[in-house]
């Protein structure tokens, strides 16, 4: 047998040489077990078709009034395609596909990509301190075991800097093509998914069915004939109201004291720029100018998502508002929690939606108080 710092040049220089490939992945940590095909190519392309999602710390973002387009069942059976700029969904039981900068492929876990990612493994004699963890077996293959520690936290090497975001890991090579079929690590104490995953928690990541795939290939998947393609773009606020094809309120909110976190939002449109919806992430400062309140405004022609999940939550379970000149659904999301999960700790957290002449409202908020919230809504009208 080769000894572990051999083998280890000889992984990673397997690892380097997988840039087209298609897997079968299942991510497990404390209250998380995703499973996915994932496909992966040169230039960043990554496609995601996942068949289960199942993940306590989405439900919590989604209960606390998270910003996440899409929850479980929009994403179990849905794909997802990333082609090195930007991200489109596709869900074949429905007519529509969404476009959106950047990559977003709802990673199980918060600040970690792993949805087919091997890179980090691409020198791990250089990276990490080693452990001879001998020989087991994954996905019903013979692998050699090797034990990973940071040999430091962050690295730099010129303009590029590197941050080791793990306590430490273990890696389960495949025997004969040196593939990683299963990483096991501790997350770093100070990320940001320690504390939601418990002191010491493990994520996993197994992977099976692992074929080589020409690198040629598209990584994106077929849209439904029918798809009708909404595209996400970064407006300028004063080119966002020109553009829209419906009223964003901006100045309405400016009057009640609101400022908007910098000084653009994102508008998605269809193709023809007839349906859609805004997004504008507002505060109110104190006397010191910090935030007392902070708002996310989606405003639109078009129900996305997001809108209809809480469209439907503060119909069903919140209460039936008719004053200050607002007729809407107003929840106070803490009602949600049972008082022995801490929902007297929170903020107030709430949600306010109407719709008039075709027009949808859904307004979040955090640290405003029910009658501001009803009095920004009356503004807005």
């Amino acid at each position: 047998m080769t000894t572990i710092a051999e083998f280890a040049r000889q992984a990673s220089a397997a690892v380097r040489g997988w840039t087209a490939f298609e897997a079968r992945q299942t991510v497990r940590a404390r209250g998380v077990e995703v499973e996915a095909r994932v496909r992966v190519l040169p230039q960043d392309r990554v496609s995601v078709h996942f068949t289960k999602y199942q993940s306590q710390l989405a439900e919590l973002d989604e209960l606390l009034g998270g910003g996440a387009e899409f929850a479980r069942d929009d994403l179990e059976g849905a794909s997802l395609a990333f082609d090195g700029r930007t991200t489109v969904h596709v869900d074949p039981r429905a007519t529509t596909a969404l476009r959106i900068p950047g990559r977003h492929l709802y990673e199980p876990i918060p600040g970690y990509d792993l949805l087919g990612e091997v890179r980090a493994l691409d020198d791990i004699a250089r990276d990490f301190l080693l452990r001879d963890g001998g020989t087991s077996t994954a996905a019903s293959r013979p692998t050699r075991v090797v034990g990973l520690k940071p040999k430091r936290t962050t690295a730099s090497s010129a303009f590029r800097w590197v941050k080791f975001a793990l306590e430490r890991a273990e890696v389960a090579f495949d025997a004969e093509t040196l593939f990683p079929l299963r990483i096991a690590f501790v997350p770093a104490r100070d990320s940001g998914a320690a504390p939601l995953l418990g002191p010491d928690a493990t994520v996993t990541v197994e992977s099976s069915d692992v074929r080589r795939l020409d690198p040629d290939d598209d990584a994106a998947p077929a849209l439904p004939a029918d798809a009708r393609v909404f595209e996400e773009v970064e407006f300028p606020i004063p080119q966002l109201t020109e553009v829209a094809p419906f009223r964003v309120p901006v100045d309405a909110a400016r009057s009640m004291g609101y400022e908007l976190v910098g000084d653009s939002a994102r508008l998605v449109l269809d193709a023809a720029r007839e349906r859609g919806y805004a997004t504008l992430l507002l505060a109110k400062p104190d006397e010191r100018g910090r935030a007392e309140g902070v708002v996310t405004l989606r405003v639109g022609n078009y129900l996305s998502r997001w809108m209809a999940r809480r469209r439907t939550l503060a119909t069903e379970r919140g209460e039936r508002v008719d004053e200050s000149g607002v007729r809407a659904n107003y929840l106070d999301r803490r009602t949600l929690w049972k008082a022995s999960e801490g929902a007297e700790g929170l903020p107030a957290l709430a949600d306010l939606v109407w719709e008039k002449d075709g027009i949808f409202h859904v307004i979040a908020a955090e640290g405003v108080t029910r009658e501001d919230l009803i009095a920004l809504g009356a503004a807005l009208i």
